[in-house]
């Protein structure tokens, strides 16, 4: 027989360390993509100290070595961040601290704080990022502190020493023997229990307007179009796949040749930058109906004709420009609408916004241009570009009408060797004559620079807009993604009796001479070389990686629109469609509460109903109890079993009652049901067999003294 474990040796076993170490890591990782790459590696290091120090015992640390360490962890976050609140310095200090942390593990109090610190730590992660992988992602550190938790009161580690002790007949495996997956197991049943108090609580607590706070200091740099166009500023846009918003037509869908998103116009040009005039607050703003639609001069608009109804899902941008399909005539209510048709919100996008909207793409634009209007939108810097200059003031003549002349530089652009090119060459001084007559190789920004400044020279009104051009359909859902690699500039030139037209000089170029990289990495924007011919792509067509993408994109969208985006009007729109639209606030409430208290009290009948039916190993003991009453041994009522052991072992030891045969078999019987009892895994039903059939086996035989007289139990 193997030798036994004492209560003593049970109390006093080594902490484990290794799922403590594994949980506390996997608590971090999140967070190691968003810190500072030195307090990442600082971690690792103290994690690998602190394994090969008490795990392999290879060396030791000494304490003011630890105090050392934590003064210059501090140090170099002030150091990185210059202070130590805000989102970024914040959470690199909660990270640092808890990585050292693990430095101070000496008893289970100090595996207590740290795991459940660990809870708290996972909350993190969702400062940077609310995406639902990193949701899921939560549920593996969430095992693995129970997974410590569990380890540091299992009897496992006592098992070294016993291995075997326990061993049902025909068993080649002890039962002391656990696995991770009875704590998933168990993980799972507390998780079914969670998940309707989870969704009452989602569903029914009061929602605020926005978010009750925001995180301070948290980098807020700008994403995607910017307020001014230099050249190369689109082209880098363009390199980068991430998505800038999503769309969903409710009703028809427009064709490639229309899929022009209008974010904001820049009328003002100082030699290199085009920028947007400043506008005061009571200046250049379209009046509104009630239903928040242009009037005045566009009243009279056509729905038959080209126009859109439509819902935008717009990635933040830490700007105040909303992004619309040209051209827009019903936006939101906290936006205003300037007379160039971009729209500005009262706050910077900070999260990311939903909208509504409708378009009408043939709307037309200023039918007559007042003076101070064509001043603006013909005026040059003075000194720059003279070539350019001269050269459109003396094309302007050739031609008898406006139009007719931007025409013959689209056909220039056709024609001649222009090309489009994502590395243009570099071009300082004097760009539109260095770009038109000398490089002739450019992006959209150049094309549409150039052509905005010779038609300005030739005394035409002319303006850059800039936005995106292009979408691409997701064929397992019904909305459309824009990207910043759809990123675009075009121009609108204003024509007598026309208003302002929209003129893409980047579609003149010649297919031909399209660099080939871009024909190949952007085929959803073909339609801009082409003949403006747009089909959504189908599923059959595409491969799987990128069916995977769609997939991935879709779950993303689904989680930001049914739970991130779960606002005020959204449950209330819920409420709605629940029959519920009448209830106020307050009733809301009481609902809430009442099916709280009602499922609670279900749970808690069903819990007292599983408590008082036994079990097949509660069973057993009360039968082993049983047994024991009629020697004198009892079970108090605030005793355990391993109190009672350690008392048998006492008694026994002092004044013998009982064979040393049998209180050996006891003590094993009384053992293994304390490891039935705690062990990780569930119990199974040849372990319930083995213990019932060791309880009933279980003879005990009273110790007789010389005098053949039997010595009873002394309580």
């Amino acid at each position: 027989m193997s030798e036994q474990i004492s209560l003593g040796d049970y109390n006093a076993r080594k902490i484990e360390l290794l799922p403590i170490l594994t949980a506390q890591q996997l608590v971090l990782l999140p967070l190691y993509f968003f810190i500072p790459i030195w307090i990442t590696l600082l971690n690792l290091i103290i994690v690998s100290a602190v394994y090969l120090t008490d795990v392999r015992q290879k060396f030791s640390v000494h304490p003011r070595i630890k105090n050392i360490i934590t003064l210059l962890a501090v140090a170099g976050i002030l150091f990185s961040f210059h202070k130590l609140t805000g989102r970024d310095a914040g959470v690199a200090l909660i990270a640092t601290m808890y990585g050292l942390k693990i430095m101070e593990i000496k008893a289970q109090r100090d595996v207590y704080i740290l795991m459940l610190l660990g809870f708290f730590i996972l909350l993190a992660g969702f400062l940077f990022d609310q995406s639902p992988w990193i949701a899921v992602y939560q549920f593996i550190p969430v095992a693995a502190i129970l997974n410590a938790l569990i380890s540091i009161h299992s009897l496992s580690r006592s098992a070294e020493s016993c291995a075997g002790t326990f061993k049902p007949a025909g068993s080649s495996h002890s039962i002391l023997h656990y696995s991770f997956k009875a704590t998933i197991h168990q993980l799972l049943k507390y998780l079914a229990l969670s998940i309707p108090l989870m969704i009452i609580l989602f569903v029914f607590f009061p929602r605020l307007a926005g978010p009750i706070w925001r995180m301070p200091g948290g980098a807020s740099a700008t994403s995607g179009i910017s307020d001014t166009m230099s050249p190369g500023d689109i082209s880098s846009l363009q390199l980068f796949d991430k998505i800038a918003f999503r769309v969903k037509f409710n009703g028809d869908t427009p064709n490639g040749a229309n899929l022009y998103w209008r974010t904001l116009v820049l009328d003002e040009f100082d030699g290199l930058t085009w920028s947007r005039e400043k506008i005061k607050k009571e200046q250049g703003i379209v009046t509104f109906v009630q239903s928040n639609k242009t009037s005045g001069a566009n009243d009279n608009y056509d729905k038959a004709s080209g126009f859109y109804r439509y819902d935008i899902s717009l990635e933040k941008t830490s700007q105040r420009w909303l992004t619309f399909l040209d051209r827009p005539i019903d936006i939101p209510k906290r936006a205003r609408l300037f007379s160039d048709y971009s729209v500005q919100t009262n706050h910077r996008l900070l999260d990311r916004t939903r909208y509504k909207a409708e378009s009408q793409v043939g709307l037309r634009l200023d039918g007559q241009l007042s003076l101070s209007q064509r001043e603006k939108n013909t005026q040059l810097p003075e000194g720059g570009n003279p070539h350019s200059i001269a050269w459109a003031k003396q094309q302007r003549q050739l031609y008898p009408t406006d139009k007719a002349f931007i025409e013959a530089l689209l056909l220039k652009i056709n024609q001649q060797e222009y090309f489009y090119t994502l590395s243009p060459p570099i071009m300082q001084r004097d760009t539109v004559d260095s770009f038109w007559f000398d490089e002739q190789k450019g992006f959209c920004e150049h094309y549409a620079g150039a052509l905005v400044f010779l038609a300005r020279a030739a005394n035409v009104p002319a303006r850059v807009v800039i936005g995106y051009q292009g979408a691409e359909k997701n064929p397992l859902s019904d909305y459309w993604i824009v990207r910043y690699a759809n990123a675009h500039a075009w121009t609108e030139i204003w024509f007598e009796n026309e208003g302002w037209v929209r003129v893409d000089p980047t579609a003149a170029i010649a297919p031909h001479r399209i660099e080939k990289q871009l024909q190949q990495d952007y085929s959803q924007r073909d339609s801009l070389f082409g003949d403006f011919g747009f089909d959504a792509v189908e599923l059959d067509d595409i491969g799987w990686l990128k069916q995977f993408e769609y997939w991935m994109d879709q779950a993303n969208t689904g989680w930001n629109e049914w739970i991130l985006d779960y606002n005020q009007d959204s449950q209330r729109k819920l409420f709605d469609g629940l029959g519920l639209k009448n209830l106020t606030g307050q009733q809301v409430a009481i609902l809430m509460i009442g099916m709280l208290a009602a499922f609670l009290t279900l749970i808690s009948v069903r819990w007292m109903r599983d408590k008082q039916s036994l079990d097949p190993v509660q069973a057993s003991l009360q039968l082993l109890l049983k047994k024991l009453s009629k020697h004198g041994i009892e079970l108090q009522d605030n005793q355990g079993v391993n109190a009672l052991i350690g008392d048998i072992q006492q008694k026994q030891h002092h004044k013998p009652t009982i064979e040393t045969r049998s209180i050996t078999q006891l003590i094993r019987i009384l053992k293994l049901y304390s490891f039935l009892r705690y062990q990780r895994q569930e119990i199974t039903q040849k372990q319930q067999n083995y213990f019932r059939q060791q309880v009933k086996s279980l003879r005990i035989r009273s110790y007789k003294n010389d005098r053949g007289h039997i010595r009873p139990w002394l309580n």
